[in-house]
């Protein structure tokens, strides 16, 4: 009998593309948490209009896809709409990662078996113990205590850090962490929701730290290489150690800048023999593959970056 996997955040970048993998997969029951009540939707990127959310909800439930609505706020609400979940999955946006506490005592009382918070990007159980104290490290503590409340809760877990997703880090000049030669696990949203099911169905993903490289694992160098080679020119960069990270962190006005910054800063400060990211996908799951660079810089990336050229300060303050 085929398990249940339960999407909560599904119509964030992330979570839709869970959804649409899992339908594509065919190997699990997937059911759709909707939010309900007067919790606002709080993404990274904005909401989709409702418009844009109901054609989503009416292609899935067309797929088999099963609509379930609750209070996320609620646990009275949420214990009942998780009552048959095997796995939840929680896509919530890092503005919105205090909302799986109630997700997670839900679980516990729903008879949920295995809970995968929110964790695509850094190994927050490392960062929260770097030096500087940024906004991100306060990030790293609070999904550092998220853990501890699902083995609290006596859940199974599935973490799975992403590295760096591409889109947020291609404004130029492009700040450069470190001498850009170092490997980093690279993923673009589409790809971290693609990779998820994947993650679930190896055995191997049961309590355990799973951190993918969901698009590319290479190093700066190679992706900016990669990007000036379909661009047809030079790609502005500059090259920054931990101090001079850490100094443009301090000068940046707070804004969504100055959290990607704080990023920087966590990377830079890792200390050697210690990454911070890998490639556990391609050990053990060689068969999945993330969208070719070819086709995700002058499909997503490149517009996506323009985008954010117009509507934030761009990363230009962050200089030698």
């Amino acid at each position: 009998m085929n398990k249940t996997v339960t999407v909560y955040g599904a119509t964030g970048v992330a979570g839709s593309a869970c959804v649409d993998e899992l339908i594509d997969q065919g190997l699990f029951n997937i059911q759709v948490l909707l939010r309900q009540g007067q919790d606002r939707d709080r993404s990274t990127l904005g909401a989709r209009a409702q418009s844009d959310k109901q054609a989503l909800y009416e292609r899935w439930q067309a797929s088999g896809v099963k609509l379930i609505e609750a209070d996320v706020a609620s646990h009275v609400s949420l214990i009942p709409a998780l009552k048959g979940t095997d796995y939840l999955v929680s896509c919530a946006p890092y503005a919105a990662t205090e909302s799986q506490y109630a997700l997670i005592y839900a679980a516990r009382e729903a008879g949920v078996e295995r809970f995968v918070p929110s964790e695509f990007g850094f190994i927050y159980e490392w960062e929260q113990f770097w030096p500087m104290d940024t906004e991100h490290r306060a990030i790293a503590r609070q999904k550092a205590f998220i853990r501890r409340v699902i083995e609290l809760a006596g859940l199974d877990y599935t973490i799975i850090p992403a590295g760096l997703w591409i889109e947020y880090y291609m404004l130029e000049p492009v700040a450069v962490m470190g001498d850009g030669n170092n490997k980093f696990a690279w993923s673009s949203g589409g790809d971290v929701g693609r990779i998820i099911p994947h993650v679930l169905a190896h055995p191997a993903s049961r309590n355990a730290i799973c951190p993918v490289a969901a698009t590319a694992y290479c190093s700066w160098n190679e992706l900016l290489e990669t990007r000036e080679l379909l661009l047809g020119r030079k790609v502005a960069r500059n090259y920054l150690g931990a101090e001079q990270w850490q100094a443009a962190y301090s000068n940046q006005p707070p804004g969504p800048v100055k959290t990607v910054m704080a990023i920087g800063v966590a990377a830079t400060q890792c200390p050697e023999g210690m990454p911070l990211w890998a490639n556990w996908n391609g050990l053990h799951l060689p068969e999945f593959k993330g969208t070719p660079l070819q086709e995700l810089f002058p499909n997503y990336i490149e517009p996506f970056t323009a985008a954010m050229q117009a509507s934030l300060n761009p990363l230009s303050g962050v200089t030698k």
